[in-house]
C-alpha cells in the first residue's frame, strides 16, 4: 500500500509541476484567492452516499456545481447530479461558460433559430472560452430536454489576476440575484469554476445580494487532492463517491488528482502549440509517463526507447506502418483511426493516440506493457477468428487504464441490457450490443455448466466485433482490477495472465481458463449509474 500511494503521489507532483511551469509565476493576489479555496478542504469531512448528496442538492434554492474546465469527467459528474434531481421542480441553469453579453444569441440557438455551428461562431467559443464544446454540449442538451432555461452569467477578462476573478464573482452574483428575485419559485443551478466556490468568493457575494440564509445554498466541489489522498491512505478511494464538509458543502470524487491535472496539462500544451504554430506536443512523453507507472506497479521491465507515439497530425506514422504490416492489418488500423480508437502496433513499436485524454494514453501505455510481457507481434484483426483475442486485449488495456485512473467505470451486464432495451431500429450500436450479450451468455454458461453453447450470433459488420470486444473487455478488466485492488488475485497471477501470447493457436482454451478465474471474482457494482 505504501508503494501504491508513493507511486501515485510522485505522478501527481510531476504532472502538477509541469502545469505550474506552463502557467508561470503566480501573483500574490492569485495565491491568496487560491488559499481561500484550499481552506474549504481542511474541514473535517465524512463519507456520504449518492442519495444524501442528491437530497441536499434538490432542496437548495441555489445549487452551486464546481467545474474544472479542462476535465470532461467534471462535466459528466455535473450531468450525473442533474439527472438525479427531482424532474418536477422548476429550475434555471446559470453558467460561466456562456457570457451574459451573448444571451440574445444563446436564446436564438436554444429556440432552434440558428445552428450549433453558427451559434459557436457568433459567440467566438474558441476565443472566448477555449475548452472543448463537446464536453459542455451534454449540459445544454440536458437543459433542452427538461425545458430548463440557460442563462450566461459571466463577464470575462483577458487579465489573469485576483482582481479580475473577484470582479467576475461580483458580476455573476448580480446576475444570479436577478434570476432569484425574478423567479421566486425556481431553483437556480450555477455552474462555475471550482476556485470561485470558496465561501469567501462567489457564495458570499450571492448571499449578500440575494439575502439568502446559509442553508439555502448548497455547493458541490469536485476532486479535492487533499481528500483523495486521505481516502487513498484509508483504502477508500474506490468505494467513496462523495464526502460532506459542512451541512451545505460537499465534494464529489470522480477522478484521481493526477488524472485531473494531466488533462489540464494536455489542454495547456495544446494551446501553447497552437500559439506557436506547431503540430502538437510530444505524445510519447505523455504515454511514457503511464508506461512507467504501470510497469512499476506490476514490477515488469519495459524499455522506454522501444516505442514512439503519434497523433493524427503525424505524417511519419503511416509511412512506418505501410512498410511493416500486411494490407489486411493496414485496413484494420485505418478503421481504428477513422473511429478515434487509440492503438499500439507491436510490429513497428508505434502507437496512435486518437485523443489527448488520460484514458486513451493509459490504455496505450498498457498496450505497450502487454506487448512486452506477452511478446505479441500482431494486433487481432481477423474476425470472427480473432474475436476472443480482441476481447482479451481490450480487457488487459482496460485493466491498465484502471491502474492509472481507478475511478473509471465501465458498462455492466445490466447497463448493456438497458441500452439494448432502449435502442431503436436502425441504431448503429444494436448489433454490437447483441453480439456482446450473446458472448457474455456463452461465458456464463461455460462457467456454470462447463460447456460452450453451439449457437453463434454473426454480425454483418466487422466494426460490431470491435465495439462488442470493447464492452466485454471493459467488464472483464473492471472485475480483474477490483479483485487485484482487494488482493483477491496476486500480482504474480496477473503477470502470468499478461504473459499469455494472443497468437497462441489454442487461445480459445486460454481465454476460457482466464474467464473461469475472473468470473469467480465479485462484481464491483451492479450498474455504473449507481456511481456519481
Amino acid at each position: 500500500m505504501k508503494q501504491w500511494i508513493k507511486i501515485r503521489k510522485d505522478l501527481f507532483r510531476q504532472v502538477e509541476g509541469h502545469v505550474q511551469a506552463l502557467l508561470g509565476t503566480t501573483s500574490a493576489g492569485l495565491k491568496k484567492y487560491q488559499r481561500a479555496y484550499e481552506k474549504e478542504f481542511q474541514k473535517r469531512w465524512r463519507v456520504i452516499g449518492r442519495d444524501q448528496l442528491l437530497k441536499a442538492a434538490d432542496q437548495a434554492r441555489v445549487l452551486g456545481l464546481a467545474d474544472f474546465h479542462a476535465l470532461q469527467q467534471s462535466q459528466k459528474a455535473q450531468i450525473r447530479i442533474l439527472e438525479g434531481l427531482n424532474k418536477k421542480k422548476a429550475r434555471i441553469l446559470a453558467v460561466e461558460f456562456f457570457e451574459a453579453k451573448h444571451q440574445a444569441v444563446l436564446d436564438r440557438f436554444l429556440d432552434g433559430k440558428i445552428s450549433e455551428k453558427d451559434f459557436l461562431g457568433q459567440i467566438e467559443w474558441q476565443k472566448s472560452w477555449g475548452f472543448a464544446w463537446e464536453h459542455y454540449r451534454p449540459l445544454v442538451r440536458w437543459a433542452l430536454r427538461h425545458k430548463v432555461r440557460i442563462v450566461g452569467v459571466d463577464e470575462r477578462s483577458a487579465e489573469r489576476s485576483a482582481k479580475s476573478l473577484l470582479r467576475r464573482d461580483r458580476f455573476a452574483a448580480e446576475k444570479i440575484t436577478e434570476l432569484l428575485l425574478g423567479h421566486p419559485t425556481h431553483q437556480v443551478i450555477v455552474i462555475f469554476g471550482d476556485l470561485h466556490w470558496a465561501e469567501a468568493h462567489l457564495p458570499s457575494e450571492i448571499r449578500k445580494r440575494a439575502k439568502l440564509d446559509r442553508e439555502q445554498m448548497v455547493t458541490v466541489f469536485q476532486n479535492s487532492e487533499r481528500i483523495y489522498f486521505q481516502l487513498l491512505e484509508r483504502g477508500q478511494e474506490l468505494s467513496v463517491d462523495a464526502v460532506k464538509l459542512t451541512p451545505q458543502t460537499f465534494c464529489q470524487l470522480s477522478v484521481p488528482p493526477w488524472v485531473k491535472w494531466q488533462n489540464y496539462l494536455l489542454f495547456l500544451e495544446s494551446k501553447y502549440d497552437q500559439e506557436l504554430g506547431e503540430d502538437g506536443a510530444d505524445q510519447t512523453d505523455h504515454v511514457g509517463r503511464y508506461v512507467k507507472l504501470i510497469s512499476r506497479e506490476l514490477e515488469v521491465e519495459v524499455r522506454d526507447d522501444h516505442f514512439s507515439i503519434y497523433s493524427a497530425e503525424s505524417s511519419a506514422f503511416w509511412s512506418e506502418l505501410k512498410a511493416a504490416v500486411s494490407s489486411e492489418d493496414l485496413k484494420w488500423y485505418k478503421s481504428l483511426v477513422e473511429n478515434s480508437v487509440s492503438f499500439f502496433a507491436p510490429q513497428t513499436g508505434t502507437g496512435f493516440l486518437a485523443q489527448s485524454s488520460v484514458n486513451h494514453a493509459a490504455q496505450l501505455a498498457m498496450a505497450i506493457v502487454f506487448a512486452t510481457c506477452s511478446g505479441s507481434q500482431r494486433y487481432p484483426v481477423k474476425m470472427p477468428e480473432d474475436f476472443l483475442r480482441l476481447i482479451w486485449l481490450e480487457a488487459v488495456l482496460y485493466f491498465g487504464s484502471k491502474i492509472v485512473n481507478p475511478k473509471r467505470k465501465t458498462d455492466t451486464l445490466i447497463d448493456m441490457k438497458a441500452r439494448l432495451a432502449a435502442s431503436i431500429p436502425g441504431d448503429q450500436g444494436l448489433e454490437a450490443l447483441k453480439l456482446a450479450l450473446h458472448q457474455k451468455m456463452n461465458e456464463l454458461m461455460f462457467v456454470s455448466h462447463g460447456r460452450k453453447t453451439r449457437s453463434v450470433f454473426r454480425p454483418r459488420k466487422r466494426v460490431s466485433y470491435r465495439e462488442a470486444a470493447r464492452l466485454l473487455g471493459g467488464m472483464l478488466g473492471e472485475k480483474l482490477f477490483n479483485a487485484y485492488q482487494k488482493k483477491l488475485v496476486s500480482r504474480f497471477t496477473v503477470k502470468e495472465m499478461l504473459r499469455k501470447p494472443i497468437e497462441n493457436e489454442n487461445f480459445a482454451d486460454v481465454y476460457y481458463e482466464v474467464i473461469e478465474i475472473i468470473e469467480s471474482f465479485p462484481e464491483p457494482f451492479s450498474s455504473k449509474k449507481e456511481k456519481l
